[in-house]
């Protein structure tokens, strides 16, 4: 009897111990297991589609990971990020150096936003204007003070300060279009392309993927043409605004016959500074392993590729993502 009482209890202690180690591995298991949330664009759009790449890829990589994607948008997002109200986020390269700076249309800078990688390598300016207009170039408008009647986002969108810049480098304001006999509105895409239609908006210009959808189904119902501008005006404005210089190829569009040279800014993952390294290590990994997904969940992350994952503009790497690019052999 008292033999079976030792054994039992020794059992009873074996037994003890491993429930309390398995007990303290599901705790450690758990603790490591990455959760987090990214912001991205507005519901049903295409950048919410491009989150929700990333997030997916995240999860591939990282068994248990819980990722939730959050709607949000291209000019709110940074200062979101900066404040880690949401520790990841999506926005243009220029827009995320805006709020790093502190430059419109941010008043005041964040410094501790840090980027993590390229996600889209390319949002391209393009000015289109009706085809029965009669200019050809930006300094055609600006030489001869044509009163073109321009459409253009919000205040402070990307696309309406890049335009905003590019009038600036030619020394034009909007109150001198208007002062010209022309006129200038601000207009969601949709409404701008109804009234090029009627003829009552002779152009206008973003920053958005090559080809547009946007642009491809306006140029069924209206004859378009793109114009291009001053190569000493684009190089202050990629300066002014961490902008890159590229360009769109002929036959993107049915009507665009020659190349235009024009500037681009990339989207990019970015991230607070106080986001444990290893994490940011976990997810830069995880892109950098899911270009073949990714390529499958939206046309433009076919363009994603290893050499330009890191060409994120000049907002500072954080550690995370420097180390493993490093490691990677991407970068000394």
């Amino acid at each position: 009897m008292k033999r079976n009482f030792i054994l039992f209890t020794i059992l009873f202690s074996v037994l003890s111990i491993v429930a309390c180690s398995n007990e303290e591995s599901e705790k450690e298991a758990t603790s490591d297991t990455l959760q987090t949330t990214i912001i991205g664009g507005r519901t049903g759009g295409a950048w919410s589609v491009f989150t929700e790449g990333v997030a997916e890829s995240i999860r591939r990589e990282n068994k248990g990971a819980v990722v939730t994607v959050e709607p949000g948008g291209i000019v709110e997002n940074p200062p979101t990020v900066g404040t880690n109200a949401v520790s990841f986020g999506i926005s243009y390269a220029m827009t995320a150096y805006a709020a790093y700076s502190g430059a419109e249309p941010y008043d005041k800078p964040y410094k501790d936003i840090r980027a993590i990688s390229v996600v889209i390598p390319g949002n391209y300016y393009q000015f289109i204007a009706r085809a029965d207009t009669t200019y050809d170039t930006f300094s055609d408008i600006i030489n001869h003070k044509i009163p073109i009647r321009l459409a253009v986002d919000q205040k402070g969108s990307a696309g309406e300060i890049i335009t905003r810049n590019i009038l600036k480098e030619y020394k034009v304001t909007y109150e001198d279009i208007i002062s010209w006999g022309g006129s200038v509105d601000h207009l969601s895409d949709s409404k701008t392309y109804e009234l090029m239609a009627d003829k009552r908006i002779d152009a206008t210009g973003d920053a958005v993927s090559v080809p547009s959808s946007g642009m491809i189904e306006a140029s069924t119902m209206i004859d378009l043409k793109m114009l291009s501008f001053n190569k000493e005006v684009m190089q202050a404005v990629s300066d002014n605004l961490g902008m890159e210089i590229g360009t769109i190829k002929a036959g993107n569009y049915d009507f665009l016959q020659e190349d235009i040279d024009t500037l681009f800014t990339p989207a990019i993952l970015i991230v607070h500074k106080d986001v444990p390294e290893e994490e940011v290590y976990q997810i830069t990994k995880s892109i950098y392993e899911n270009f073949n997904y990714l390529a499958t969940v939206h046309e433009e992350f076919k363009n994603l590729t290893a050499d330009n994952m890191m060409d994120v503009g000049q907002v500072p790497l954080h550690s995370g993502a420097e180390r493993f690019f490093k490691e990677a052999g991407m970068i000394d």
